[in-house]
């Protein structure tokens, strides 16, 4: 005799079958959609991160040049590092370290004292922005301007503050917004050079006046080829010294308070540290 609590098992059936795929196909649809939709925000941030780099770039050569660039060849454009995009006096070229696309002079100017070679101008680079306005951190390089005249920038260079000078980084020889292959000079680099001018460790170790004609030999017509003008400072919105004090920052410092250089019309070298708000010159030293 036959078991009748046996039951026979079934299989789905077509609407059942249907049913499942239409769900799968639902679920797929939204994780694609999800997908589209985290892709097209990378990509945005990734758009935006690149067009603040052109624009910072582009400002930059128009500080130097005066105007905008009117051409470029698309197709040299840099894809990666090894390449560059070369005009007459000026190269774009893409870093390794993950910094845009970067103007650096062809020719730049450097004199060689020692086993240090530095740059023989102030820097001056950016859009200058009146005294009283605080240096911020975005896409554009921004300079004070001694008197506000973008004259005395040419002719003394600019002033930075010094996060703007660094680039807000925080790191003893940064590049900051020196050209690259150079960077904002460190405390102890500057007692290098101060030595082999003539200081002795224990002098350039001081703070304050040290040395002995260490300045003479920095200023104008000195003998170390720096050719350091008085392009004097800002600070707390005003401008101060023009033709009497440089005042010239180092990338160390502790705090909010960073080791600057100070020449005056006297022999000695002053050291000291000062707000990282004052608006002092920057002297590029090469790598």
């Amino acid at each position: 005799m036959k078991n009748k609590n046996v039951r026979l098992a079934r299989g789905f059936t077509i609407v059942e079958l249907l049913i499942v795929i239409v769900i799968i196909g639902i679920l797929a649809a939204i994780v694609i959609v999800s997908y589209i939709g985290l892709s097209k925000k990378a990509t945005e941030a990734s758009l935006t991160s690149d067009l603040d780099g052109a624009k910072r770039q582009l400002e930059l050569y128009k500080t130097e040049h005066e105007t905008y660039p009117t051409t470029m060849d698309a197709n040299k454009c840099p894809t990666d590092p090894s390449l560059k995009l070369t005009r007459s006096d000026i190269t774009f070229e893409v870093t390794s370290d993950n910094v845009p696309m970067t103007a650096v002079a062809v020719d730049p100017d450097w004199v060689s004292i020692g086993t240090q070679k530095w740059a023989k101008a102030n820097l001056d680079v950016g859009i200058m922005i009146a005294g009283v306005t605080t240096q911020t951190d975005n896409s554009i390089v921004e300079k004070y301007c001694y008197d506000n005249d973008e004259a005395n920038c040419t002719t003394y260079g600019a002033l930075y503050q010094w996060d703007e000078a660094m680039n807000y980084g925080d790191s003893e020889k940064a590049r900051g917004i020196c050209p690259v292959g150079s960077h904002i000079p460190s405390d102890d680099e500057w007692k290098i050079l101060e030595i082999y001018l003539g200081m002795t460790q224990e002098q350039a170790d001081a703070e304050g006046d040290r040395g002995t004609d260490q300045a003479v030999q920095m200023r104008t017509g000195g003998t170390s080829g720096l050719n350091v003008l008085s392009g004097g400072y800002v600070a707390f919105g005003g401008f101060s010294n023009l033709s009497w004090v440089t005042s010239l920052w180092s990338s160390a410092g502790v705090y909010s308070y960073n080791y600057f250089r100070q020449i005056t019309p006297g022999e000695t070298v002053y050291r000291h540290q000062a707000d990282s708000s004052f608006g002092f010159s920057v002297r590029c030293l090469k790598d």
